[in-house]
């Protein structure tokens, strides 16, 4: 059975206003609808007769969605300002965390500059290993889902996602951290192909495409299976 009021929130939903604004005020409605129902108990009414009753003094959904518009409620800066949450947002968070990342290994591996990572101690291979799995492999996804999961929360539906998706697609194909695998070649957080000790510039472009092409079916896959599961208000 759903819970009551369900309804209600999908509507504010739909109409933009914040998430959490919308929560807490759900929570009020169920905790003053359980007040009344209590209250008609008290009077001797049966439980069936004092939740219709406690819903009816409430009010419909519609005049309880009012309600909330009349107070002029904030609304999702994820509905206001799409183009900055999906478009400049993503965009930003990744060029920053690659950065002080890469700067960050580039200053723990200083010590070993000269050593390929074979030729290391198992602490620092670890730590390459660790760090070129996160930035290479997790940061696309985990900025995806967190895109995927701010339209969702706010029942957004909106081409703004769709362009964060690809966004995060191609930065997270196009950047990561990389560690040498032949003598003088340098740490890079720019993707590269290499073929003989040099870079291969098709190869390099196939690589990126492929790595951008991969996360964004599989989170264009996740975004519209998960749009397609989001309620609609009645």
């Amino acid at each position: 059975m759903a819970k009551p009021f369900e309804n209600v929130r999908e509507q504010l939903l739909q109409a933009g206003i914040a998430a959490g604004h919308v929560n807490r005020y759900v929570m009020e409605l169920r905790e003053h609808l359980a007040d009344l129902t209590s209250r008609e108990r008290t009077n001797g009414a049966d439980a069936g007769q004092a939740a219709a009753k406690a819903r009816t003094i409430m009010g419909s959904d519609a005049q309880l969605v009012q309600a909330m518009m009349d107070r002029s409620p904030p609304r999702s800066l994820a509905v206001k300002a799409p183009w900055a949450v999906f478009g400049i947002l993503p965009v930003v968070a990744i060029f920053v965390l690659i950065f002080l990342i890469g700067m960050t290994m580039m200053r723990l591996t200083f010590p070993v500059r000269t050593q390929l990572p074979t030729e290391m101690t198992s602490g620092y291979q670890a730590l390459l290993a660790a760090v070129s799995l996160f930035t290479t492999y997790l940061i696309g996804p985990l900025a995806a889902a967190a895109c995927i999961a701010v339209a969702v929360r706010q029942r957004l539906n909106s081409a703004w996602v769709w362009v964060g998706l690809v966004l995060i697609a191609l930065l997270c194909g196009l950047f990561g951290f990389y560690t040498p695998s032949v003598p003088k070649m340098p740490y890079h957080l720019v993707t590269l192909a290499y073929d003989n000790g040099h870079v291969s510039p098709a190869a390099t472009f196939g690589l990126i495409g492929l790595r951008a092409g991969v996360l964004f079916v599989l989170a264009a896959l996740a975004w519209r299976t998960l749009r397609n599961r989001q309620p609609s208000a009645a």
